[in-house]
């Protein structure tokens, strides 16, 4: 996992993994894909300080190198 959840409290918040634009973000791909079957979308979303129920979850969907 590149982009493990750090403890906040009894929960998780989302890694400070330098990322895209670097800080405690996780990334998210779009599920979307075209009519025709093309290829998946390139979109995907930043989320700072994104919460998890539990503590040591991967972050980012799909999970990514963040060097």
């Amino acid at each position: 996992m590149a982009n493990l959840s750090t403890a906040a409290g009894n929960n998780g918040v989302s890694g400070s993994t330098e990322g895209i634009s670097g800080g405690d973000t996780a990334i998210r791909n779009s599920v979307a894909i075209t009519a025709n079957g093309g290829a998946a979308s390139t979109v995907y979303s930043e989320t700072k300080n994104l919460r998890f129920a539990y503590h040591q979850v991967e972050c980012d969907s799909p999970s990514r190198s963040r060097l």
